[in-house]
């Protein structure tokens, strides 16, 4: 555990991660943009801690509840796992799943994220940094080799990106296959888990809007750290169901499809 709580910097978070040194009101504007300060408020009154704790810190410093379903479904302690979780929020969701299912697992918990969180020191120790902006291939092909071959328990958001609104109804994108065939190839159980939770109207209709404009620039992405802040005093729901046995998955399917089957059940959760 650290002694002292370390704030976030974005400004020199992007010079470090892109090299860009940015002007003071570019990094003025990104840092009101993000909320920084406001981050950083939270952040002292979660105080200097780590890993799970930091988690539930976390969701008690934003005033988050979680009402969670299906305890009885998890495996025990020792039993190598893999969570796999839709991505409603892009923060607080995850903050949840690890509340949630880390305090049963005295050996750890680790988690694929964009490695920009590094800049979180309280979860800095979780993370498996995936570099978002490309770039690092091997060395981050080398993080998830020693994490599947650990007894660290793993938890994957296998969408990649936050869920959107399509038709009225917000749901993962199409799932990445890594999780299961590397799960299988390890011989973990995969345990699905359903949040039930939503960012604000604002958010999809950004979304809606650049996609239709065919802007690439993931605009979403940039505000969801204001999101974060829209979830307090809210309640989020998780489910938790039964264990997938990794020998499941044979050659009836591919292993694409073997992973929309695994998104289909957690959905089903709900």
């Amino acid at each position: 555990m650290q002694n002292e709580v370390e704030h976030i910097d974005i400004a020199r978070t992007i010079n470090r991660k892109l090299g860009v040194r940015l002007s003071k009101p570019v990094a003025g504007f990104i840092a009101w943009f993000i909320k920084q300060k406001e981050i950083n408020r939270y952040l002292d009154r979660i105080g200097p801690c780590s890993g799970v704790e930091f988690m539930q810190r976390a969701l008690a410093a934003l005033d988050v509840t979680i009402s969670v379903h299906g305890l009885e479904n998890l495996p025990p302690s020792g039993t190598r796992c893999m969570f796999v979780c839709n991505h409603p929020l892009g923060g607080v969701d995850v903050l949840a799943a690890v509340a949630a299912v880390g305090p049963h697992y005295p050996e750890g918990l680790k988690i694929p994220a964009n490695d920009f969180l590094l800049a979180l020191h309280g979860i800095r120790d979780m993370l498996i940094p995936v570099n978002k902006m490309g770039g690092q291939r091997k060395e981050l092909s080398e993080k998830i080799n020693k994490a599947f071959e650990s007894d660290s328990q793993l938890m994957f958001f296998p969408a990649g990106k936050v869920s959107r609104k399509n038709n009225g109804v917000i749901r993962d994108d199409v799932w990445q296959k890594n999780f299961l065939t590397r799960s299988v190839e390890s011989r973990r159980l995969i345990v699905p888990i359903h949040i039930e939770a939503a960012n604000s109207k604002l958010f999809y209709n950004i979304s809606k809007i650049r996609n239709k404009l065919h802007v690439h620039f993931n605009i979403e992405m940039v505000m969801l750290p204001r999101e974060l802040f829209k979830q307090r005093g809210k309640s989020l729901k998780l489910t938790i169901g039964k264990p997938l046995d990794y020998k499941i998955f044979d050659d009836r399917k591919t292993p694409k499809e073997w992973a929309q089957e695994v998104r289909r059940l957690v959905y089903e959760l709900n």
